[in-house]
């Protein structure tokens, strides 16, 4: 016991210990955050991800038209009966609303803002490129009120 407490009284042993153990916490704390795959760059890969979510979001919600971001960070979904969903990145994961109003609507060359009357949904700017103007003129036939 005498020998730890004097190889521990060394100059520089205790900072060498500590460091040694602030390495092995990050370590650590990568490990858990890779494991749990958080602060990942999530994107929809293609419209079969977007109808996949969509049906996540709603059962029986059968998309007929797609149109994808071109940042894949969100899409626009409509499915036979008329009714659009948004899909919009939310941290490591998506989220979905079905818009039941064009109020939140604003259209700028190519990119589509979209809010809804969720305030934890936010609004999103969409990059649709051409079809924004479409999409826009689309929504709408939703009405005006939320």
């Amino acid at each position: 016991m005498d020998r730890l407490a004097a190889f521990l009284a060394l100059p520089g042993i205790a900072v060498a210990l500590q460091a040694a153990a602030s390495l092995l916490a990050v370590l650590l704390v990568f490990w858990l955050v890779r494991a749990l795959n958080l602060g990942s760059d999530v994107r929809i890969t293609d419209e079969a991800e977007a109808r996949a979510l969509a049906e996540q979001a709603r059962c029986g919600f059968d998309p007929v038209e797609v149109a994808l971001d071109r940042a894949r960070i969100g899409a626009l979904l409509r499915n036979a009966a008329g009714e659009v969903m948004l899909i919009r990145r939310h941290g490591a994961r998506f989220a979905a609303r079905v818009l039941t109003s064009h109020a939140g609507v604003r259209l700028d060359r190519g990119f589509l803002t979209l809010s809804t009357t969720d305030p934890h949904f936010g609004s999103i700017t969409l990059d649709l490129g051409d079809q924004a103007q479409v999409w826009a003129a689309s929504l709408r036939r939703l009405g005006g009120r939320a």
